[in-house]
């Protein structure tokens, strides 16, 4: 008699899978790699040598976390101030649109700014070492990569970079890898509720001074560029008006002094032109006075504006010392090498020795 087939044509008792085969297998699978327990021993002694010789040869870094808030200024107060100048001939429009490149979450991104960080790295050390560049490259050991490679004479980064010096090409190449660096693995800027104002900026390197001075000059740096950006056409006015002011109010004391000196050495009412010229000096000196008044009023509403439109950028949590240390001790990190050799282990036997058997057929 003749094995059944099904429709296909394949034979039943050939293909039929038992479980218990397979669960049969997989156990003899599993004893094979508890048997060989010494290889699984000398594995995961070898991983936890790993793991705790991993935190003698790598220093502890110091995280320096600062949160801060923007106070925007008020866009209806532009308005106000457009309608108000506008009467005296001023356009103040600009105010009561938006606020640019610079507007809401924009300086999430205006503080991981290479330029402005290369500022920060270049200005002077609080230890008198020369720069917070020079700091850096010497706490990640990079100073002697480069120091063998400049001309005789020539420092790196000893002193802070002002108008009057430029870097050589080294230094500029040191300098943008270390802003790369820090950039990516060692600056973080974000914002911890996206339906809060607070912004948090982290700065997590191997010196605790150095974590710390990076977050506050580059806070200070951005706020700086931010508020000036902002400004930059208001105070040029509020300059302008200063300026015009202070010329009208030299003319006006002149005017004064004259028209004095123009009463008093001509006091004959009698004679035509000493009424004239006692009353021109007069009205000059009276038109130099509303000319004078004018400006002070435009000059104290652009101020005002001004300081409306002025937003601020406070500091709520500055980082203090001792800054938090991230650090894995070494009988944590013995601790995970050791379950990491003895896993690896387990699923390099348990595929491999006992696989050549083919246990699970």
């Amino acid at each position: 008699m003749s094995n059944p087939t099904n429709a296909s044509g394949w034979n039943d008792a050939e293909n039929q899978f038992i479980m218990g085969d397979y669960l049969k297998g997989l156990i003899r699978r599993l004893s094979t790699v508890l048997l060989n327990w010494r290889t699984l021993l000398l594995a995961g002694s070898l991983g936890a040598l790993l793991g705790a010789a991993y935190t003698f040869f790598t220093p502890p870094k110091y995280q320096a976390k600062l949160s801060f808030v923007i106070e925007e200024s008020k866009q209806n107060a532009g308005g106000l101030f457009s309608a108000l100048a506008g009467q005296m001939g001023m356009d103040l429009s600009a105010l009561s649109g938006s606020s640019g490149i610079l507007a809401g979450d924009n300086v999430l991104q205006l503080l991981k700014s290479p330029t402005l960080l290369k500022k920060v790295l270049l200005s002077a050390s609080p230890d008198s070492v020369g720069t917070l560049a020079l700091l850096y490259a010497r706490s990640y050991d990079l100073e002697n990569d480069y120091k063998g490679l400049l001309p005789e004479g020539t420092s790196l980064f000893a002193k802070p970079l002002n108008g009057g010096n430029t870097l050589g090409r080294l230094q500029d190449s040191l300098l943008d890898r270390l802003c790369r660096r820090l950039l990516t693995n060692e600056i973080a800027v974000y914002k911890p509720d996206r339906k809060l104002s607070f912004f948090s900026l982290e700065v997590t390197t191997r010196d605790e001074l150095l974590s710390e001075q990076i977050a506050l000059r580059l806070i200070n740096e951005a706020s700086d560029l931010y508020i000036n950006t902002k400004t930059r056409r208001l105070k040029a006015n509020v300059d302008r008006l200063q300026k015009k002011s202070d010329s009208i109010a030299l003319l006006l004391n002149r005017q004064t002094y004259t028209t004095a000196v123009t009463n008093l050495f001509n006091a004959n009412p009698g004679d035509p032109g000493t009424v004239a010229s006692i009353d021109i000096s007069a009205r000059e000196k009276s038109l130099l006075g509303i000319i004078y008044a004018d400006l002070n009023k435009s000059l104290e509403l652009t101020r005002t504006a001004l300081i409306q439109e002025t937003p601020t950028i406070e500091i709520v949590d500055k980082p203090v010392f001792p800054l938090k240390k991230i650090y894995t001790g070494p009988l944590l990190a013995a601790l995970l090498g050791l379950l990491t050799g003895i896993g690896l282990s387990a699923i390099w036997l348990f595929f491999t020795a006992a696989g050549k058997k083919n246990d699970l057929r």
